[in-house]
């Protein structure tokens, strides 16, 4: 698989965290996915290393050289955060079902 530049990875992280409602990002026990209609990538951990690995036109590249532990709590965090707000907006919205409902005249 070839290298990854810190410095492009770095870059692309930064673009992900930017604007993550963009990038379809999922955690597992196997680490954080995202994808959006260009690339995809991986952030896990092997062992006592952690590893970005980007794909694009079928190709993967890979960077071992960081320190990408920070990088998967941050996105972990966001992830979280994003599910809270997606379950927020369901809430405020069956609130406004029932509020409906009840102004209605049976």
């Amino acid at each position: 698989m070839p290298d990854l530049k810190i410095q492009e990875a770095q870059l692309l992280f930064n673009k992900i965290r930017s604007n993550p409602k963009s990038y379809d990002l999922k955690t597992s026990t196997e680490g954080i996915t995202g994808k959006d209609d260009k690339i995809s990538f991986r952030l896990y951990r092997n062992g006592e290393r952690s590893i970005f690995e980007v794909t694009i036109d079928g190709h993967t590249f890979a960077d071992s050289t960081g320190e990408w532990n920070n990088a998967m709590i941050m996105l972990e965090n966001i992830i979280n955060k994003l599910g809270k707000e997606t379950e927020n907006i369901k809430v405020q919205q069956a609130l406004d079902k029932l509020k409906k409902y009840l102004s209605e005249e049976n």
